[in-house]
């Protein structure tokens, strides 16, 4: 047992070391936070997230010890699924990187997330890998003939098509503003008049949707009618403007925001982001932590306040799911499943990650189409700006660093799949239930020992 959780837990660590390096780029932002900590932050958080790891592995070694290798791998699927059920829920949840996103560049199988999701594709995953190691040390031909036969099935599964395209024109647009110039004073004014440059619109006049990134404007959008009509200024008669900004609650708090606004700059429906950033949007533990001298890696002190989560926004007969940045990682948590929208709209500010991250984020937000049969518009400011179509293909996607718009027509949704009715059920429940069998058939030989 001891060198299953060691051997796992080490794994883990450097699985996350070799794809959570991109954080300690985010600490270069931040004068009260000095660039080094963002290294001891990637070393913290790998070791945290490599816990999963020992958990999973550790948890298959306890209920087959002495059993074969194929026996080893079905229940260190089970208890991946588990521990990564685990992951995305425990503090908030961090489910960053799934496993089954290694398969979107392999859509045959990546399609598989719209039956089991992104979790059951991860654990298909780890019952490869195990079925492998078995074949490779030499168990027997079980493990060779499972192997070949689970390949088989998943090619066999029919495949639905790609969806047409609808006929609303989208304009996503791109505005490479680095963090470093962001938030500094004076720039906002500059800011915007790029974004409205970008927007321009073009000889068609046929109406659009108009889609900027997160918090494009920093200031508070609903208590400022004349930012809005300036904003608005670009748009077309019917065009619409969806884009992230500041926004203001009742007692004077601040929430991180999305505004549909119309070519008036009036405000038609909003979006406050549910889901916070831990050290981003908030201080966790503020009372302790801040008197040791950490801080928000976005400037200023206040924390945002939470929206109450997914919702559908009803915009002249157009229903649109808002998930903004971070939201989009967590599975099954991402659409108001009493109102299914037609599409997601994802803004997002990955100028915090240098290379790395925001490849990474994209990546997942595909993963979200697959598995809710739904496209995802992704705004960002610096790059990965990006359509994506319900199949989780992209249709459409803007150059990382570099100015621009993406002129598309938006993607039609598929029908509700078999994850978005069901979730997580599904794999977990399989997860559950083979761990539990195993479990019970070990206390029933050991009480007849």
């Amino acid at each position: 047992m001891r060198l299953a959780l060691a051997a796992s837990w080490w794994f883990g660590v450097g699985v996350g070391i070799a794809s959570l390096f991109w954080l300690a780029h985010a600490f270069s932002f931040q004068d009260a936070m000095p660039p080094w900590l963002g290294w001891i932050a990637v070393a913290l958080l790998s070791a945290y997230t490599a816990l999963y790891w020992a958990l999973a592995l550790g948890l298959a070694h306890a209920v087959t010890r002495k059993a074969s290798g194929i026996s080893f791998a079905v229940h260190a699927s089970a208890g991946f699924m588990i521990a990564e059920w685990l992951r995305g829920i425990v503090l908030t949840g961090f489910p960053w990187n799934p496993l089954a996103s290694i398969w979107l560049d392999a859509p045959h199988v990546a399609q598989g997330a719209a039956v089991i999701g992104g979790l059951g594709l991860s654990g298909v995953t780890i019952l490869l890998c195990g079925l492998i190691a078995a074949v490779t040390r030499g168990d027997s031909l079980r493990p060779l003939i499972a192997t070949i036969g689970i390949i088989t099935a998943w090619l066999a599964f029919p495949q639905k098509g790609t969806v047409a395209d609808t006929s609303i024109p989208i304009s996503v647009v791109q505005g490479n503003i680095s963090q470093s110039d962001k938030w500094r004073p004076g720039e906002a004014d500059a800011q915007l008049m790029k974004y409205m440059a970008l927007t321009k619109a073009p000889l068609s006049n046929a109406p659009r949707l108009i889609f900027w990134p997160e918090a494009a404007i920093t200031e508070p959008l609903d208590i400022d009618l004349a930012l809005r009509r300036q904003a608005t200024s670009a748009l077309s008669a019917q065009d619409l403007l969806f884009t992230g900004a500041i926004g203001t609650t009742e007692n004077k708090g601040l929430t991180n925001s999305v505004f549909v606004l119309d070519a008036d700059g009036a405000i038609l429906v909003r979006y406050d982001k549910a889901h916070l950033v831990p050290f981003g949007e908030y201080l966790p533990f503020s009372n302790i932590l801040g008197r040791l001298g950490m801080s928000r890696l976005v400037p200023g002190n206040t924390d945002f306040i939470a929206g109450p989560g997914p919702r559908t926004l009803n915009i002249r007969k157009l229903r649109a799911g808002v998930s903004i940045c971070y939201e989009i990682i967590f599975p099954a948590a991402v659409i108001d499943p009493e109102n299914r929208p037609a599409f997601l709209f994802n803004p997002s500010n990955d100028a915090w990650f240098g290379f790395g991250g925001p490849q990474q984020h994209l990546a997942q937000a595909r993963l979200r189409a697959i598995e809710e049969g739904l496209p995802i518009i992704r705004a960002t400011p610096t790059g990965e700006t990006a359509v994506i179509r319900s199949d989780g293909s992209i249709a459409a996607r803007l150059p990382a660093h570099q100015a621009g718009r993406l002129d598309a027509f938006l993607p039609s949704p598929a029908d509700p799949t078999q994850y978005s009715l069901w979730g997580n059920a599904i794999p977990l429940g399989a997860g559950i239930i083979v761990i539990a069998i195993a479990g019970l058939r070990r206390l029933r030989r050991n009480h007849r020992a």
